[in-house]
Protein backbone atom coordinates (compact mmCIF):
# COMPACT_ATOMS: atom_id res chain seq x y z
CA UNK A 1 0.00 0.00 0.00
CA UNK A 2 1.29 3.15 -0.92
CA UNK A 3 1.44 6.80 1.00
CA UNK A 4 -1.24 8.19 -1.16
CA UNK A 5 -3.25 5.32 -0.90
CA UNK A 6 -3.04 5.11 3.78
CA UNK A 7 -3.90 9.07 3.01
CA UNK A 8 -6.95 8.40 1.06
CA UNK A 9 -8.52 5.60 3.34
CA UNK A 10 -7.80 8.62 6.43
CA UNK A 11 -5.25 6.27 8.04
CA UNK A 12 -2.41 9.16 7.99
CA UNK A 13 -3.08 13.05 7.69
CA UNK A 14 -2.41 15.36 5.39
CA UNK A 15 0.96 17.10 7.09
CA UNK A 16 2.35 13.66 7.92
CA UNK A 17 1.52 12.67 4.26
CA UNK A 18 3.79 15.52 2.84
CA UNK A 19 6.19 15.18 5.62
CA UNK A 20 7.09 11.26 4.38
CA UNK A 21 6.64 12.49 0.88
CA UNK A 22 9.67 14.93 1.70
CA UNK A 23 11.57 12.44 3.57
CA UNK A 24 11.33 10.19 0.13
CA UNK A 25 12.49 13.28 -2.12
CA UNK A 26 15.63 14.23 0.46
CA UNK A 27 16.72 10.04 0.29
CA UNK A 28 16.63 9.85 -3.50
CA UNK A 29 18.64 12.90 -3.71
CA UNK A 30 20.88 11.35 -0.97
CA UNK A 31 21.83 8.87 -3.04
CA UNK A 32 21.94 10.12 -6.14
CA UNK A 33 24.95 12.43 -5.00
CA UNK A 34 26.27 9.30 -3.01
CA UNK A 35 26.61 7.31 -6.54
CA UNK A 36 28.13 10.47 -8.68
CA UNK A 37 30.39 11.04 -5.23
CA UNK A 38 31.49 7.16 -6.08
CA UNK A 39 31.67 7.12 -9.27
CA UNK A 40 33.85 10.54 -9.53
CA UNK A 41 35.52 8.24 -6.91
CA UNK A 42 36.36 6.21 -8.73
CA UNK A 43 37.14 7.63 -11.96
CA UNK A 44 39.87 9.58 -9.93
CA UNK A 45 41.57 6.98 -8.44
CA UNK A 46 41.73 4.92 -11.60
CA UNK A 47 43.64 7.96 -13.52
CA UNK A 48 45.48 8.48 -10.31
CA UNK A 49 46.69 5.21 -10.22
CA UNK A 50 47.21 4.55 -14.08
CA UNK A 51 49.33 7.86 -14.20
CA UNK A 52 51.59 6.74 -10.84
CA UNK A 53 51.76 3.34 -12.61
CA UNK A 54 53.19 4.65 -15.70
CA UNK A 55 55.64 6.84 -13.52
CA UNK A 56 57.31 4.18 -11.38
CA UNK A 57 56.41 0.95 -13.15
CA UNK A 58 56.50 1.49 -16.67
CA UNK A 59 59.07 4.29 -17.03
CA UNK A 60 61.18 4.16 -13.88
CA UNK A 61 64.49 6.10 -15.94
CA UNK A 62 62.26 9.26 -16.20
CA UNK A 63 62.63 10.57 -12.71
CA UNK A 64 66.42 9.89 -12.55
CA UNK A 65 67.62 13.11 -13.68
CA UNK A 66 66.06 16.59 -13.30
CA UNK A 67 66.33 16.43 -17.68
CA UNK A 68 64.18 13.39 -17.94
CA UNK A 69 61.77 15.21 -15.41
CA UNK A 70 61.57 18.10 -17.69
CA UNK A 71 61.11 15.97 -20.76
CA UNK A 72 57.79 14.15 -18.84
CA UNK A 73 56.53 17.25 -17.56
CA UNK A 74 56.98 18.69 -20.93
CA UNK A 75 54.71 15.99 -22.78
CA UNK A 76 51.62 17.45 -23.74
CA UNK A 77 50.21 13.84 -22.88
CA UNK A 78 51.05 14.73 -19.65
CA UNK A 79 49.83 17.69 -18.99
CA UNK A 80 46.55 16.69 -20.56
CA UNK A 81 46.15 13.31 -18.04
CA UNK A 82 46.99 15.97 -15.15
CA UNK A 83 44.12 18.35 -16.36
CA UNK A 84 41.32 15.09 -16.42
CA UNK A 85 42.57 14.19 -13.12
CA UNK A 86 42.35 17.65 -11.99
CA UNK A 87 38.55 17.74 -13.24
CA UNK A 88 38.10 14.65 -12.11
CA UNK A 89 38.99 15.36 -8.54
CA UNK A 90 36.91 19.10 -8.80
CA UNK A 91 34.12 17.22 -9.55
CA UNK A 92 34.74 14.47 -7.11
CA UNK A 93 34.77 17.28 -4.38
CA UNK A 94 31.54 18.98 -5.60
CA UNK A 95 29.65 16.00 -5.23
CA UNK A 96 30.97 15.02 -2.02
CA UNK A 97 30.09 18.61 -1.06
CA UNK A 98 26.52 17.63 -2.12
CA UNK A 99 26.36 14.43 -0.69
CA UNK A 100 27.22 15.63 2.66
CA UNK A 101 24.28 18.40 2.21
CA UNK A 102 21.91 16.31 1.29
CA UNK A 103 22.29 13.50 3.38
CA UNK A 104 22.20 16.14 6.36
CA UNK A 105 19.25 17.70 5.33
CA UNK A 106 17.85 13.96 4.71
CA UNK A 107 19.05 12.82 8.54
CA UNK A 108 17.52 16.53 9.86
CA UNK A 109 14.04 15.30 8.76
CA UNK A 110 14.33 11.83 9.81
CA UNK A 111 15.25 12.95 13.54
CA UNK A 112 12.16 15.15 13.27
CA UNK A 113 10.09 12.87 12.42
CA UNK A 114 11.30 10.52 14.96
CA UNK A 115 11.02 13.23 17.48
CA UNK A 116 7.38 14.27 16.58
CA UNK A 117 6.15 10.89 16.19
CA UNK A 118 3.31 11.50 19.17
CA UNK A 119 2.17 14.40 16.68
CA UNK A 120 2.33 13.02 13.50
CA UNK A 121 0.78 9.39 14.09
CA UNK A 122 -2.34 10.55 16.64
CA UNK A 123 -5.38 8.65 15.08
CA UNK A 124 -3.61 5.72 15.23
CA UNK A 125 -6.18 2.56 15.82
CA UNK A 126 -4.54 -1.11 15.71
CA UNK A 127 -6.09 -3.18 13.05
CA UNK A 128 -7.26 -6.99 13.93
CA UNK A 129 -3.87 -8.04 13.54
CA UNK A 130 -2.76 -5.16 16.32
CA UNK A 131 -1.03 -3.79 13.57
CA UNK A 132 -1.34 0.02 13.50
CA UNK A 133 -0.90 1.76 10.17
CA UNK A 134 2.04 3.59 11.65
CA UNK A 135 3.69 0.44 11.07
CA UNK A 136 2.74 -0.42 8.16
CA UNK A 137 4.42 2.63 6.87
CA UNK A 138 7.46 2.78 8.39
CA UNK A 139 7.69 -1.20 7.00
CA UNK A 140 6.55 -0.08 3.78
CA UNK A 141 9.27 2.72 3.72
CA UNK A 142 12.13 0.42 5.11
CA UNK A 143 11.44 -2.29 2.25
CA UNK A 144 10.38 -0.18 -0.40
CA UNK A 145 13.50 2.65 0.44
CA UNK A 146 15.54 2.08 2.97
CA UNK A 147 14.33 4.80 5.35
CA UNK A 148 14.13 3.86 8.88
CA UNK A 149 12.20 5.57 10.96
CA UNK A 150 12.07 3.07 14.25
CA UNK A 151 14.82 4.31 15.75
CA UNK A 152 17.22 7.27 15.45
Amino acid sequence: MSLQEYHDNGRISGITLTILTELIKRKKEKDKWKHREAIFGLCLTLFAGIGIGYTFFIHPGMLESMRDLRMLISRPASWIFLMICAVFLLFFTYCHGEREDAEDDYDDLREEIIDRTEELWMNDQPDQLGNTARYGILRHLKKEFDINLFYK
